[in-house]
């Protein structure tokens, strides 16, 4: 497990540059209709179109989750797997994407979409290189019903609209070169990975043989060889080294409930929670 040099960069590799076309695979597309209420375009302004080490392999890092709310964690995470990425792998980190889930996920914690999205964008928008995408959460079918999207839709999707339709990643001597798409979790998700009942084994055989995972470590809550022990058929998972946190949704929601003080986070997020009274009747 946790090779650094992963499948696939030589694939990337072999492009002469004549094409404007990175070399991909092509994915089978979500089956459901997508339609929005909300015009959708892929956000790529905080994309890294070119990269300095035409070396290695360009990496987009993709969280998923409800992010109801998003915290400090979050975006730490990001922060500590570009790190490690870039220092440990074969691997330039060239973008970082949220993505939020649909309604349809039906969690009692869940707030709205709009509001998550919201709260996503107020997080990063001074202080990271993280994007938010809105693909996911804005899914919806013909009748206008949110779309639940499983983990490997939203991979799909950033494989299709990076490497497929924007061409790729070009390097400094003018070579397009496929973008590894990967999922970025705490240890705290992965562990849920060996449950069939939870993960779809068809799905996560794509997930973690075709895309990748980075596992952040979540030393508070789970222990990082018992989540990873069920998936170490895998060579395309990155352990990621982190500091001992507490950080909880669950207990962020609750003190938001209880009027306490809330310190996990971004300042700009808690402001927005209290002007719309966000998760006072939300169950934690």
């Amino acid at each position: 497990m946790g090779s650094v040099t992963p499948n696939g960069t030589d694939v990337a590799q072999q492009s002469n540059g004549t094409h404007p076309q990175a070399q991909t695979q092509t994915l089978p597309k979500p089956t459901r209709p997508i339609t929005s209420r909300t015009p959708y375009s892929f956000l790529h302004n905080k994309l890294k179109r070119r990269m300095t080490n035409p070396e290695k392999t360009p990496l987009v890092l993709v969280a998923c989750g409800s992010f109801s709310p998003i915290s400090i964690l979050h975006l730490q995470m990001f922060e500590m797997a570009e790190k490690y990425a870039n220092k440990k792998t074969n691997f330039e980190v060239v973008g970082s994407y949220l993505s939020p889930v649909s309604d349809a996920y039906k969690k009692p914690s869940l707030v709205p979409a709009h509001h998550r999205l919201v709260m996503c964008s107020l997080a990063v928008e001074d202080t990271t290189d993280i994007m938010v995408d809105s693909w996911e959460a804005l899914r919806h079918d013909e009748a206008g019903e949110p779309v639940y999207s499983t983990t490997i839709d939203a991979l799909r999707h950033f494989d299709q609209a990076i490497n497929e339709e924007m061409g790729g990643i070009q390097t400094a001597d003018g070579i397009y070169k496929k973008a590894q798409i990967a999922l970025l979790v705490g240890a705290d998700v992965a562990v849920t990975m060996g449950d069939p009942k939870v993960w779809d084994p068809a799905d996560l055989e794509q997930i973690l043989g075709d895309y990748g995972m980075f596992v952040v470590e979540r030393p508070a809550q789970t222990d990082i060889n018992t989540a990873l022990k069920p998936l170490m058929k895998y060579d395309k998972i990155w352990q990621v080294n982190s500091f001992e946190n507490e950080v909880s949704s669950t207990r962020i929601r609750a003190q938001i409930k209880n009027g306490e003080d809330v310190f996990d986070l971004p300042p700009k997020v808690i402001d927005y929670i209290r002007s719309h009274g966000l998760y006072n009747g939300v169950p934690a």
